[in-house]
């Protein structure tokens, strides 16, 4: 797979619409990210607001770097993205306008590709929610070479095998379960057999009961 990395340095923009604060300057900053590729791997930027600017905010080539896929860009399938906002404390900040630039078209655009010169770029601003054109957008931008990189593994591989314990596990001891145990029913010991009575002694023999103590 091949990448190319863009370089960009946002200069300032011009003529915005003036309706988003009424009693105060607008204070804008912009945020640029790239479209057409993996959401899980979009990139994003946000500049710092410039404030008190009005319609004409100045970022001084503000500088930001991206990543694209060049066989995407080649398709014309990825566009870098400029949304201007207008920072406000009190009632939220609101969007002023955007810029959608494709990025074959800026490549092919550039006089020179193999020339490592910042290129300059002025794009119109197109009003949100209405689409209409208010403003204009100026950058500059510039490619580096060709990279080729292995494709990267998918973040969430499905497992094909239970994974081991943890380590710590292995200390681990088992709960403790309090084992009880059936006892059989209570039953009271046995009682003596009574004795059988003591016969008299057989006939012939004198036999007189001694007479108790005195």
């Amino acid at each position: 797979m091949e990448q190319r990395t863009v370089q960009l340095e946002l200069i300032s923009a011009k003529d915005l619409k003036d309706d988003v604060n009424f009693f105060t300057k607008m204070s804008v900053y912009a945020v640029v990210s790239v479209l057409g590729c993996d959401h899980r791997s979009q990139q994003k930027t946000k500049t710092l607001a410039v404030r008190n600017c009005g319609t004409h905010p100045k970022w001084n080539n503000f500088p930001m770097n991206f990543t694209i896929d060049e066989y995407l860009a080649q398709q014309n399938r990825l566009a870098l993205l400029f949304r201007l906002v207008c920072k406000r404390r009190l009632l939220g900040d609101k969007d002023i306008g955007q810029v959608v630039s494709p990025i074959k078209e800026l490549f092919d655009a550039m006089a020179d590709p193999s020339k490592c010169t910042m290129t300059f770029a002025a794009y119109q601003v197109v009003r949100k929610p209405s689409g209409k054109p208010k403003g204009e957008l100026h950058f500059s931008y510039k490619f580096s070479d060709k990279v080729t990189v292995s494709p990267a593994a998918p973040p969430y591989a499905p497992l094909l095998y239970a994974p081991p314990p943890h380590p710590l596990l292995m200390y681990a001891q088992p709960p403790y379960v309090q084992r009880t145990y059936a006892q059989p029913p209570y039953a009271p010991p046995p009682y003596d057999p009574p004795l059988p009575p003591i016969a008299p002694p057989p006939h012939g023999y004198d036999y007189t009961p001694s007479a108790p103590p005195e």
